[in-house]
């Protein structure tokens, strides 16, 4: 990857991109590459390592590879073809891993089903997999029950795993299939290459249901993750996040496999378990969204920071208002800051530690910001027609560059690709990836996370997209119509739901109802956390759905005069929004 002359790099960034190169040059050289095969050369040359730590399970790198055999040989007994699809909806286990592990040694393509999904989403995430087969576990059996009638499959084409609280199914019990299966390498493994599709991701994007993008065994394979940790095989990369998600599955698993050190993991994220995993594990590496640090700082002291093995951090969202605070007190020594999108075409890297920066522009024209209206999403052009650019000082529209080095993919659905791809914009025949995010530029060419833009904002580390979150709950029978926002709550990252609903008779809402309804319908993430009931809702000159006034006035009481409701965890019920309420939420002492 060359580097313009005009730009002064660092002699980190310059490092950085000295040992990228290699990497590139390697794999050009040698495109006969899969995580598939990864484990299966580390199994021969350090059979004894370890590979995964879960809980109390040790799998070294011999035991991983031959899970992974069982996968493999099971499917090519029953006809798996090269190419295939299986979806696999499962928490983090062991069995994940050895599971799309498994699928990548015989060609196949993992369709990783996002377990918090309910309902709508969850029945066009199975349908646009186009799975052969599919794969549960048993803390997800019960969502999937609900729907499975809708998918017009197979039951003999559902495999459970991990049902350790014995729910009741009437698929095949995958446990029992496997245990007969070889666990000698398939002779498969080494047919892969860089090129073969290998795993859908599934994420919100910006508008509408969960979209899959794309993800072949080059970008799973990016060497991102280990070349900004600088991390070797006696590293332990920690990580308490989802992997049906490409931070943890990407920059976290993939990352620590490329140099052979242990990936330690849990079901998901325990701020009171935190440091004793981190003891635990012998963790040296640490993989977070901007949710957690908070949560941790947030915390009493604990025994188990000190002499603590962790020393470095790695991740997306980490605010500039904790990061010294953070660094000092738990003792770490690199804070590791990036952007990068699961579909994208580029990213950017904070590799000087910058606070509060996503990353510097090093590369001209590979990542712009451009002048957009934020309340009707149109660009603003030139006299031309092409996009301005915004300088430094200004906010725009974050649009990575297309190139045939890209290796961008998009997303399964072509036409949803096509939307998020911009042409023209600032030459004939060019070609940006729309991010959908609001950055900031600064001088030196720093940028800054500015904001999510109009249908989607981030809470709890999940995109919510509110026109699918809208569609769901224009379902329930109690009102007209809803528009659905983002709002901004006191000490806390992202932004949490809120929701105006059209009611003629705002004595006719009956919350009760209503809670039941979203329970049962969303993911507990995408669960509006506040209610304002209205007899009109505004629109755009183009009919859409006003939000910006919504977005400004908030569940402020002191200036909104209409009933609001707030979601009341402990009871997870609709309450009425009192004053009461009000100023602990602006105090931190009403918690979500």
């Amino acid at each position: 990857m060359e580097i313009p002359s005009e730009v002064q790099l660092t002699s980190k960034e310059a490092d950085y991109y000295a040992r990228l190169n290699k990497v590139i040059e390697e794999r050009t050289e040698n495109p006969n590459l899969s995580f598939g095969i990864i484990i299966e050369q580390h199994a021969e040359k350090n059979p004894n390592e370890f590979s995964l730590l879960f809980k109390d399970i040790s799998w070294t790198w011999q035991i991983l590879n031959q899970e992974s055999n069982k996968i493999a040989n099971y499917f090519l007994r029953i006809g798996y073809k090269s190419g295939d699809t299986i979806a696999v909806m499962m928490e983090n286990s062991p069995e994940f891993i050895s599971i799309i592990t498994g699928i990548n040694k015989i060609q196949g393509i993992s369709s990783l089903i996002n377990v918090n999904q309910r309902k709508q989403a969850l029945i066009h995430s199975f349908k646009i997999s186009e799975p052969f087969w599919i794969i549960v576990d048993g803390d997800s059996l019960a969502a999937f029950t609900e729907v499975f009638s809708d998918l017009n499959f197979d039951k003999n084409k559902v495999f459970v795993i991990n049902n350790h609280m014995k729910y009741h199914h009437d698929f095949i019990d995958f446990h029992t299939e496997l245990k007969s299966v070889s666990i000698d390498n398939p002779a498969t493994t080494f047919r892969s290459y860089l090129t073969d599709m290998s795993v859908y991701i599934f994420t919100s994007g910006t508008t509408g249901l969960p979209k899959a993008a794309l993800q072949d065994n080059t970008r799973i394979l990016n060497p991102f993750g280990w070349l900004a940790f600088e991390s070797t095989h006696n590293d332990v990369v920690y990580s308490p996040l989802p992997l049906y998600h490409s931070l943890a599955l990407v920059v976290g698993w993939a990352g620590a496999i490329q140099v052979g050190a242990a990936y330690a993991f849990r079901k998901r994220f325990s701020a009171s378990e935190f440091w004793k995993d981190i003891k635990k594990f012998g963790a040296t590496c640490f993989m977070y969204i901007g949710e957690l640090p908070r949560y941790l700082i947030n915390r009493p002291e604990s025994e188990y920071v000190e002499n603590t093995t962790l020393k470095k951090m790695l991740g997306v969202g980490f605010r500039k208002d904790i990061w010294e605070e953070f660094k000092s007190r738990f003792h770490i020594e690199h804070i590791l800051e990036f952007y990068g999108a699961t579909e994208g075409a580029a990213g950017l890297f904070n590799i000087e530690e910058v606070p509060g920066m996503i990353g510097r522009r090093t590369i001209p024209g590979l990542i712009i910001a451009v002048k957009v209206n934020e309340e009707t999403g149109e660009f603003y052009k030139d006299e031309n027609g092409f996009l301005i650019e915004c300088t430094s000082g200004e906010t725009g529209m974050m649009l990575a560059q297309i190139l045939e080095t890209s290796a961008f993919l998009g997303y399964k659905d072509k036409n949803k690709t096509n939307q998020r791809v911009l042409r023209n914009v600032l030459k004939e025949n060019d070609a940006y990836f729309n991010t959908g995010d609001l950055v900031h530029l600064h001088d030196d060419n720093w940028v800054s996370f500015a904001d999510r833009y109009g249908d989607t904002f981030r809470w709890k580390g999940e995109n919510v997209s509110t026109m699918e979150v809208e569609s769901i709950l224009n379902t329930f029978g109690g009102f007209e119509m809803c528009n659905v926002y983002g709002v901004e709550v006191p000490n806390s990252d992202g932004k949490a739901g809120m929701i105006c609903i059209k009611i003629d008779d705002t004595k006719s809402f009956k919350p009760e109802l209503f809670s039941q309804f979203v329970s049962k319908n969303l993911p507990k993430y995408a669960i509006p956390l506040f209610i304002r009931i209205k007899d009109e809702l505004e629109f755009t000159g183009t009919h859409k759905l006003r939000k910006v006034n919504l977005r400004t006035q908030g569940y402020d009481i002191n200036a909104i005069k209409d009933q609001l409701y707030f979601w009341e965890s402990m009871s997870n019920r609709y309450k009425i929004f009192e004053r009461e309420h009000y100023q602990n939420v602006i105090n931190g002492k009403l918690k979500f």
